[in-house]
């Protein structure tokens, strides 16, 4: 159910764009909006235009380690360019509205379906392609997202033990892995689509690392048994993988560690603590039941 604050932005953005109310286009009373999952706190809209469909993205919150709209939208649209992500249509950073092109056959994957054998090739081809995007961008570092995602948190024993394990790994993640491609970042399954080809959304956290990084981030996020090793190899193909699955293993557990401390972090400023809290609960449950390295 679309409450009537949501539906005024979206109609709002939907005419910022001239899609709606503008000379050719049709009127705001005939676009049927429906909403969609996926995220923690932003708000998706299906806008249904007679024939033609949108995906509006609406946020509410600043996301902490996020892009600026402007930069996530020329991103997006250099995937979109390489066949790998819906087309951008408007991006408004004061209004925090993302508008992209609707992929009527696609579907987000499920973290069982990412990690099936059959889809292991699938994503190794869909890292390759996105890690050919050679566009300038913030290089990832984990130890500033260390420092940032631990500020301010009070935390008990176990988060105090968790903290140094992040730390530890970030240091020893920035010494191994020089950057040089751009990586999606935030490789949960409802982040990726099938439409008889796998595509990406929500390209905020994209950085330039090393491809270890996404690797890592498939596996971690989507509880792959062996650490994303399959995956590695598929990437990779016929040349030696750079790493060896101890060392994938360690940036798993970096990945995890991240996504764990985002979430506490997240949490402090939003409107609803509640998915953050879920979110961060999942994750210390999957940081429990494996091991360090």
């Amino acid at each position: 159910m679309i409450d009537a604050q949501l539906r005024e932005r979206v109609l709002r953005a939907l005419r910022d764009a001239a899609l709606v109310d503008a000379a050719g286009a049709p009127p705001s009373s005939a676009v049927d909006l429906t909403l969609l999952g996926g995220g923690l706190s932003r708000r998706s809209v299906l806008a249904g235009l007679g024939a033609r469909r949108f995906v509006v993205r609406v946020s509410d919150e600043t996301r902490i380690g996020a892009l600026e709209l402007p930069v996530e939208a020329a991103v997006t649209d250099e995937a979109a360019a390489l066949g790998i992500a819906p087309r951008v249509v408007a991006a408004n950073a004061r209004e925090g509205v993302l508008i992209t092109e609707y992929l009527a056959r696609a579907r987000p994957l499920t973290a069982e379906a990412l990690a099936a054998p059959e889809n292991i090739v699938r994503i190794a081809r869909l890292l390759r392609r996105l890690h050919q995007i050679r566009r300038p961008l913030r290089e990832f570092a984990p130890e500033a997202f260390a420092a940032e995602y631990t500020r301010g948190l009070v935390l008990g024993p176990d988060d105090r033990r968790r903290a140094a394990e992040l730390r530890e790994l970030a240091r020893d993640y920035a010494v191994r892995y020089p950057s040089h491609v751009l990586c999606h970042n935030d490789l949960i399954a409802s982040n990726v689509l099938d439409d008889g080809e796998l595509k990406l959304i929500d390209f905020e956290y994209a950085v330039t690392a090393a491809p270890v990084l996404d690797i890592a981030g498939v596996a971690a996020l989507n509880h792959f048994d062996d650490d994303g090793w399959q995956l590695a190899n598929a990437y990779y193909g016929a040349s030696p993988v750079p790493f060896t699955q101890r060392e994938l293993r360690r940036v798993v557990r970096l990945v995890r560690l991240i996504a764990y401390f985002w979430a506490l972090s997240s949490s402090l400023g939003a409107k609803d603590r509640g998915p953050y809290a879920a979110f961060a609960e999942r994750a210390a449950a999957a940081l429990d039941q494996t091991k360090r390295s």
